[in-house]
């Protein structure tokens, strides 16, 4: 295996570990970053925005292919 993966395996290793013993510190304020990102105007916001990311792709993908 190469080291750049094995690096990349400890890393989500270490996460892991980390969401899997600390889910309810890590929990509480990531509720409370949720409540205040994902308001109504925002959300709309980021379905254009993904909206157009994907339009712009397809046509892309249609032109140069």
């Amino acid at each position: 295996m190469e080291q750049s993966k094995i690096i990349v395996s400890i890393i989500f290793f270490v996460l892991g570990l980390l969401f899997f013993f600390n889910n309810k510190n890590i929990g509480k304020g990531v509720a409370k970053f949720y409540q205040w990102f994902y308001t109504k105007e925002r959300v709309i916001i980021m379905f254009r925005a993904v909206g157009i990311i994907l339009i712009v792709g397809g046509v892309l993908m249609l032109v140069l292919k």
